[in-house]
Formats: structure tokens, sequence, C-alpha cells
């Protein structure tokens, strides 16, 4: 989930919270208000009441139409006793003028005569419907929530979304940076601390992976370069040595074995230097190059090499492209994918080479699973049944397709391990 979509949840349900604690405070303040006024009302006209009574003064008649409604009955001591002498609750009373029971308020007085009798006045005045307004104000608050909270998370987004802009052109930039090649500039201004913080912290590890890569590079070709003369020697001396007639047979396999191993090395070191070179754009020399030309001329060499292997092979090369790239790099690409085709097929396997307008795809049998999509292109990368590979091939063809702008994918289709070549249009 995007980080301003959880800002603004959370926001959300913050307001919600907020809302619902500030409505039920509402509604009780509210009703407290309305209750101390008409508390007020009542004791006051009680209160006159009582002191009319109690001096003879003739009482007037209760009114419900002004609200003006009471009684007073005889009461015991001991209920004068057992009871507050003044006290207010919420009641209903039956109005005549509406023929029925309404919301009221009253105050009832306990007050006790000269001659020592105990009375009770009930004063009753008619009040709002309290059920009726907690109704209303949750309609009203719902709608006001409503509101509020389309109002206020269309301005959260764009508050985010406008305050996040650094953040989005900083994931940007690194999604396209490309280490070892030439990219932008960062150009995020901001005037958020935070973010300055994070432009700055970034530069400095992409500048400090650009130094360690550089370095990388320098250390393989200088590595790779100083130990090739080491390994022609070593292989010319293991040869002559094998021409030696006072060898035994199981010498003379121990200096195979090791001679076999020598070129694997010297392999994995040419692949190395061939990598190095690509990385530092030491291939400018772009010719026009037919795809359909090089393929048929490496299925022609390679074909003969693989032929105990009865393999099946299928080639549709009419349409193939013509693209600019050196001659060599071109050779290396389809080498590795067709190589790679017979190398890991089975007996009476298949193999289809196939070419359009803008793609070029080898397709073979082989495992029965598919092959793990993000590693194939790694480099050292081998199957577990091919032990002896380098594990440089694929990753050789993935440079030369990055150094030229090509895409090269991998997919597992019918049971065939397809690698694709999709070229740039012209």
């Amino acid at each position: 989930m995007k980080l301003q979509n959880v800002i603004t949840f959370r926001l959300s349900i913050l307001k919600a919270v907020s809302i619902a604690l500030w409505a039920v405070c509402f509604y009780f303040a509210i009703i407290k208000e309305i209750n101390n006024e008409t508390d007020e009302a009542l004791t006051t006209y009680a209160e006159n009441l009582i002191t009319d009574y109690l001096a003879g003064v003739e009482l007037p008649p209760p009114n419900e139409i002004s609200g003006n409604m009471y009684q007073i009955r005889d009461v015991s001591a001991d209920y004068a006793a057992r009871h507050r002498h003044i006290r207010y609750k919420d009641t209903e009373m039956y109005f005549s003028s509406n023929y029925g029971y309404e919301p009221a308020r009253s105050v009832t007085y306990i007050f006790q005569t000269d001659n020592g009798q105990y009375r009770e006045l009930a004063v009753f005045t008619a009040t709002i419907d309290k059920n009726e307004l907690k109704l209303a104000i949750l309609y009203w608050l719902i709608a006001l929530y409503v509101v509020l909270l389309l109002g206020i998370t269309a301005v959260n987004l764009w508050t985010v979304r406008h305050s996040m802009k650094p953040l989005k052109r900083l994931f940007d930039w690194l999604d396209s940076y490309k280490l070892g090649q030439k990219n932008k500039q960062l150009d995020n201004p901001t005037s958020i601390n935070e973010f300055k913080k994070l432009n700055e912290t970034v530069r400095k590890n992409i500048e400090r992976s650009e130094r360690l890569y550089e370095q990388q590079k320098m250390f393989i070709a200088n590595a790779s370069h100083e130990m090739q003369t080491p390994l022609a020697v070593c292989t010319n001396r293991l040869e002559m040595l094998l021409d030696d007639d006072g060898l035994t047979e199981s010498q003379m396999a121990e200096i195979i074995k090791t001679l076999r191993t020598l070129k694997n090395l010297s392999a994995t070191n040419r692949s190395l230097l061939l990598l190095c070179k690509i990385d530092n754009g030491q291939f400018n020399n772009s010719v026009e190059t037919s795809v359909k030309d090089v393929a048929e001329r490496i299925l022609t060499d390679i074909k003969p090499i693989y032929g105990r292997k009865h393999i099946t092979v299928s080639a549709d090369l009419g349409v193939a492209p013509v693209v600019e790239m050196d001659a060599s790099l071109a050779d290396i690409l389809l080498a590795n994918l067709i190589r790679n085709a017979f190398v890991h097929n089975t007996e009476y396997g298949r193999i289809a080479v196939k070419a359009d307008e803008l793609t070029f795809s080898v397709a073979n049998t082989g495992s029965t699973v598919p092959l793990d999509e993000s590693k194939i292109f790694e480099r050292f990368y081998h199957s577990a049944d091919k032990k002896s590979s380098t594990g440089l091939g694929l990753a050789l063809a993935k440079a030369v397709c990055n150094l030229y702008g090509f895409t090269l994918k991998y997919s597992f289709d019918d049971g065939m391990h397809v690698f694709t070549i999709t070229f740039p249009k012209k």
C-alpha cells in the first residue's frame, strides 16, 4: 500500500474516533445546558409557590399551556425522612391539549408547614424529547462526518502527495539508475530537511557503490589479464608432458584431468575479461550485422560438435533483423544462446531457432521444470546438473543486450526453454 494511502487511512480512523467522542460530549453538553435552564425556571416557580402557600396566598391554577403544572399533596414524616427534599428528574405527563403523554421535566420539593405537617410540591414543565434529540444529533453528525471525511481526505491526499514529491522523484531516479553506466545527476530540490538528508545519503551511497564497482571491475580485469599467461604456460607444459613416453596410464589420466580443469579456468578467465571490456564500453566498432547470417554460421559450426545427441534443429530466420552492433559481440551473443540450447538439451531433443523483424528466439527441450528467472542471468549461476559450466554464458548474453539496449527474457512454454531477444524499433 502506498505511504499516502496508509497515512490517509490512519488519519481517517483517528478522525472517526475523535468525532464520535466529540459527538458524545456534545450531546451531554446540550442536555446539561437544557436541563440547567429548565431546572432554574422550575426552581424559581416552585419556590414562589411554596412561599405563597406558606403565606396563605391563593395559588394560581395549573396552566399546561404555559407549562406551569404543579401538584401539592400531604406526605408523612417517614416519607419525608426517606426522600431528598429537592429532586429533579425527567418524566412523562399527560397533556390534555395533545391527548397524550409528552416528555416533561419536574422538580419535587418536600417542605413543612407552620403546624408541622409535611407537604410535597411537584412542578412540571414540558421539555424536548431526548430520544428525538439523540436521533437528530446522530443524523447531523453522520452528515458532518461524511462531509469532513471527504473534505479532509481530499486535503490530506493533496497535502501528502505534494509533500512526498521529492521522495517520488528520488525513487524514480533510483529506478532508472544503472550502476556503471552514464546516469543523470540527481535533481531533487526540496525544503524539507528530512528529504534533504535522504537525498544526500542516497547520493553518498551511490558514489560509494560506483567506486566499489569500478574497483571490482579493475580488479577482475587485472586479475584475469595477469592469469592469462600463467594459464597458457601451465597448459603448454602439461601438453608437452603428455608427450613423455615414460608416463604411466594413471599419470596421464591425472594430467588430462588437470588440463581439463585449466581449460575451464581459461574459459572462465576469458569470459571475465570479455565482461569487463563490455562494462568498460571497449566495443565501439558498430556495423550493420545480419542476425540471420550470424545465426546460420553458428548453427553450421555447432551442430557437428553435438551430433552424438541426435538433436533435431529447426530454423526459421527468413525475416531476421539487421542491427547496428559490434560483429564480435553479435557472434558472442547468438553463440552463447545457441550453444546453451545444445549443452542443456537431452538426447533426441529439439531446438527451434526463430526470428522476425524485432525478435530472435532460441527454444530447446531439456529440464522438465522451469529455470529460476531471477538467477539465470547472474554471473556464475548454473543448473545443478551442469557443474562444469562456467555460469557466465547467459551473463555475457545479458551484458551484450544491456550494452545495446536489447531485451533478453526467459520463458518456459510447452515444455521448451525459450530465450528471446527483442530489438528496438529503428
